[in-house]
């Protein structure tokens, strides 16, 4: 994969992170797509593989090869992916990365979430350690206060886990606790086939608030300085996709028009609104 494949990949797989990326300042821009690239290498792997064995090999050979990137001396393996982070050791240390990856094994073992607790720590591992990540790519992780940040990533996390419920639903990590499907009478077996429709759209009602709540948190920290913008500045989109989602839990929510995301995130770069 070359370095115009990934932007290509991330131009069409992840527009919000991407289009944000571009009004890092260049020298930074390739650090954080790298970072950007490899969220999406790790997310694909579930989607993509069928055999939970292959899954494993797959996101095995990933957390060996960020190792290796702080080994001393320094072993680079041959991925644009790796070639970019590469820059960034000293900015970023393997504690800081490492939950991004370990999150995914549940994703390939299948494992139902339990509880909202339990999906507010898999996307905080993940969307949320993603924008951290970031923030410290960008050498702006003091811009924003660690409570903007976690309510940044629970935005931008719930929400795609919500965007994404049918995919997730089929590979068994639909974003609803089994707490939740209990309550009114559904059971995680009924989201790979489909069914239930109206009590799985009340069960998710709780992921539904919480999402809500951070983007309400989100937006009344104020403005997104221009330093952080690149970082975190697509989970202002949050509440906008938010709000399209379907009432049918297992309907593909519609994505927001291109030329309106250019804009409000031009706006956004501009303002920090």
């Amino acid at each position: 994969m070359t370095g115009k494949e990934i932007d290509s990949l991330l131009h069409s797989a992840d527009p919000d992170r991407y289009l944000c990326a571009l009004f890092a300042q260049p020298e930074q821009r390739a650090g954080l797509l790298a970072l950007y690239g490899l969220n999406l290498e790790l997310g694909r792997i579930a989607d993509s593989s069928s055999e939970s064995l292959i899954g494993e090999m797959k996101l095995t050979w990933w957390r060996d090869a960020v190792a290796d990137l702080f080994a001393s001396p320094q072993k680079v393996r041959r991925h644009d992916v790796t070639e970019g982070l590469a820059p960034l050791i000293g900015r970023i240390s393997l504690d800081d990365i490492s939950p991004l990856i370990e999150a995914r094994f549940d994703d390939i073992a299948a494992r139902p979430f339990t509880d909202l607790d339990d999906i507010l720590a898999y996307v905080d591992n993940t969307a949320g350690c993603l924008a951290r990540l970031a923030l410290k790519a960008l050498d702006a992780q003091g811009s924003l206060s660690d409570d903007t940040v976690t309510a940044a990533g629970r935005a931008w996390g719930l929400t795609g886990l919500l965007r994404a419920f049918p995919i997730r639903a089929r590979i068994g990590r639909a974003p609803v606790g089994g707490d939740a499907l209990g309550a009114v009478g559904a059971t995680p077996a009924m989201l790979a086939q489909g069914l239930g429709e109206a009590k799985v759209a009340e069960a998710r009602q709780g992921v539904i608030g919480a999402a809500r709540a951070a983007c309400e948190a989100l937006a009344k920290a104020g403005p997104v300085p221009a330093e952080a913008v690149p970082a975190i500045g697509y989970c202002r989109l949050a509440a906008t996709h938010l709000a399209r989602l379907p009432v049918n839990p297992y309907a593909l929510a519609p994505d927001i028009n291109p030329l309106s995301r250019r804009l409000r995130l031009t706006w956004l770069a501009l303002t920090g609104r």
